[in-house]
């Protein structure tokens, strides 16, 4: 298993990957104990089994085709922003997350799913 800067760059890739192939399941073990999420126009704070269903419920509609990584800011030790473009069956959106490190592992702590106009 990689360790150190390696291994924070990939958990980026992770998280895209399973937001690609709508693997809630695996997207979830990223999740903090509690997540900060909007998906359109709901928000709250969620456990993580909560966001995991929000968004198994969310991509049950909103087949992932396509993700792109429009942004990512990876350069602070302490956190990591990422925003994506999402292209599903119906619709784009934006996606952005933001990664807290936690002992030396990086968290989702904030999670929003937003129309693209």
């Amino acid at each position: 298993m990689a360790t150190g800067l390696a291994n924070m760059n990939d958990v980026i890739d992770d998280i895209s990957s399973c937001i690609r192939s709508a693997n809630t399941k695996e997207l979830s073990k990223y999740f903090s104990s509690t997540v900060s999420m909007t998906l359109l126009n709901d928000e709250g704070i969620y456990s993580r089994v909560q966001a995991e269903i929000i968004l198994r419920d969310f991509f049950g509609k909103n087949t992932p085709t396509d993700v792109k990584i429009a942004h990512r800011l990876d350069s602070n030790p302490s956190f990591r922003y990422v925003v994506l473009n999402l292209e599903t069956s119906k619709d784009t959106y934006r996606v952005s997350y933001k990664l807290t490190n936690n002992d030396n592992s990086f968290q989702v702590t904030e999670f929003r799913v937003e129309s693209v106009y």
